[in-house]
């Protein structure tokens, strides 16, 4: 028999991004909720035992009550054992007179969702498998000691499954250079003596996929992206853990949006149609664009880019362009800009006939035009 848990964090529930248009900025928002969703869609799909949140189901203390009962009411369709809610760095608990908790708490109707805002232990039985997790909340936003101690110094039944929940960073995995994030070391976490951790806070999953054995930690990466930097698949850890050792773990895709960013240098048309099939390949009203274009263009294709630009917008969440292009210079080109005859007209074909140099006309060019302004 064995126990099996849906592990996520970094929700992040409450980020406003502002940045974004009023429709798509709704969309993203709802997104926040809609991930959640899926968690515990998959989690009851599933017949999981528990599903842990390690830290930062919310993006900061001050959240909206409707959007703090929003978030308990999709929790309270577990229909497993319990949800176990952690307090991360983000979402941290001072104590007992936290808004964000004591508002969390006032929502709750289910016995099945245990909110874990200090450090302590959480006894159950499952399938006759006793299971006690060790809590390792937050306390504040920044700190450059782990909360993690104390575990070590419990004694540990061998006839118990013993799971760590912690959120901070893990000292080879994420960048914390000023200590600031709750920094634990692989010896700290091993030293704890518990059969895996279940962490929060690094938005990259570890293990990583296709991995075996019984890890020391779970990282679960984060259920929905929330920006560009996000590259990998959002996800979710499926895992089953067996009195003795045993266990198997998969990680679940839990995305419904993405955010993607394409970089291309177009220099001819057949850049600009690799342009369209790689936009055309996207899961375009769930995906907001970030692209990123350069390089030089007749002008004719410049009028192809346009136009491509103006056709695939309206089919992404949302698109936002930065293009540097510059105008690919031919005969004809230079005749338009500069009359016959006068000195620019006849530097740049010299320099355009220099096929050794095929750079200089371009930059003088560029001369030219700064000069004119």
């Amino acid at each position: 028999m064995s126990v099996r848990i849906l592990h996520t964090a970094d929700n992040h529930i409450g980020i406003t991004f502002r940045q974004y248009p009023p429709d798509v900025q709704q969309r993203l928002i709802d997104e926040r909720f809609e991930a959640l969703n899926r968690i515990i869609d998959i989690a009851n799909q599933h017949q999981a035992h528990f599903v842990t949140i390690g830290g930062d189901l919310f993006d900061k203390v001050a959240v909206r009550s409707t959007d703090i009962r929003k978030a308990v009411e999709i929790l309270a369709r577990f229909e497993g054992e319990a949800v176990l809610v952690l307090a991360g760095n983000h979402d941290y608990c001072e104590g007992d007179e936290s808004k964000l908790w004591k508002a969390f708490c006032q929502s709750i109707n289910s016995a099945g969702i245990v909110p874990l805002l200090k450090p302590q232990t959480e006894e159950f039985t499952v399938d006759n498998i006793p299971i006690v997790f060790y809590a390792c909340p937050c306390p504040t936003k920044y700190s450059d000691e782990p909360v993690i101690g104390w575990v070590k110094d419990i004694a540990k039944s061998p006839e118990k499954l013993h799971i760590g929940l912690a959120h901070g960073n893990v000292e080879g995995l994420g960048l914390d250079d000023n200590q600031r994030y709750f920094n634990m070391t692989e010896e700290a976490l091993r030293a704890a003596n518990v059969d895996t951790w279940l962490l929060g806070h690094i938005h990259v999953p570890y293990p990583e996929p296709g991995s075996t054995g019984k890890p020391l930690y779970f990282m679960p990466g984060i259920p929905t992206p929330d920006s560009v930097k996000v590259t990998r698949p959002a996800q979710a850890w499926w895992i089953e853990l067996e009195l003795g050792g045993n266990c198997r773990f998969e990680p679940v895709l839990t995305e419904g949006i993405r955010f993607v960013r394409l970089k291309r240098e177009l220099q001819n048309s057949i850049d600009l149609q690799r342009l369209r099939t790689d936009c055309n390949n996207l899961d375009a009203p769930n995906t907001v664009l970030d692209l990123i274009v350069s390089g030089r263009l007749s002008s004719e294709d410049q009028d192809l880019l346009r136009n491509l630009l103006a056709e695939i917008t309206p089919s992404f969440l949302h698109v936002g362009i930065d293009q540097e292009i510059t105008t690919l210079l031919s005969p004809e080109e230079i005749a338009s800009r500069f009359a016959a005859g006068t000195l620019p007209n006849q530097l740049l074909h010299a320099l355009l006939a220099d096929s050794s140099h095929p750079n200089d006309a371009h930059i003088a060019l560029e001369i030219i035009e700064s000069i004119k302004r």
